[in-house]
């Protein structure tokens, strides 16, 4: 079955919510006049729709986010759990999973990666399946967090000063049939870097980073 959060995901954040137990203290300082994440206020609550597979239908879930307000200047912040990504309605394990098939592999293509089982996940009472293109746009997305996986690494160093992460990341090697612009280059490579990452952190920290270490760096 394709990599996905569960209903049961989105009903417990749902319920910390309902309770109050989401909380500022996670947050980065405002960046604006750097006022401590603690002093904040909530501001408001705003419903995300989430797309999750079941049964290899793709099936909307709800939930709300938390926004909470800098008492400084004024600046909003929103509180993500970690099965999500910012501007992403596809859940954070289907992100990271879909998008480590094609950038792990030196042969696979868009289109193969999107199948699952000979099969596509597709919309319910909708002519649609998941595209190639989202991949892409998805490995994009996961490129754009140099900060998140600078703060990682140098976690992962101070834990075990002998990890082999750094040789693994320098060996990474693109091929070159999978982009045509250095640029795309430097995005896949940065996907990649944030996928062996994630996996060590996990395995030295039993957490993942879009815990808490991605809020804390402001998904930067």
């Amino acid at each position: 079955m394709p990599p996905t959060a569960t209903l049961d995901d989105i009903k417990a954040h749902q319920e910390r919510v309902e309770k109050d137990k989401i909380t500022a203290d996670n947050l980065p300082p405002c960046p604006r006049c750097f006022v401590e994440s603690l002093f904040f206020k909530i501001h408001a609550y705003r419903e995300r729709r989430f797309l999750i597979i079941i049964e290899m239908l793709i099936k909307a879930a709800y939930c709300s986010l938390v926004r909470f307000k800098c008492p400084g200047c004024g600046k909003t912040f929103t509180h993500y759990p970690d099965f999500a990504i910012p501007h992403k309605h596809y859940t954070r394990p289907t992100v990271t999973g879909f998008s480590a098939g094609y950038v792990e592999s030196d042969s696979m293509t868009y289109q193969q990666v999107v199948m699952v089982d000979s099969s596509v996940p597709g919309y319910p009472q909708k002519d649609a399946t998941l595209a190639p293109s989202t991949i892409h746009r998805w490995i994009t997305t996961i490129g754009q967090f140099p900060g998140t996986c600078r703060a990682a690494l140098r976690l992962l160093l101070q834990e075990n000063p002998i990890t082999s992460i750094c040789r693994d990341l320098a060996r990474l090697i693109i091929p070159q049939r999978k982009y045509k612009t250095n640029h795309r280059k430097k995005q896949l490579i940065c996907c990649r870097q944030l996928l062996i990452i994630e996996a060590f952190f996990q395995a030295t920290f039993k957490t993942s980073i879009f815990t808490k270490l991605a809020t804390r760096c402001g998904f930067s």
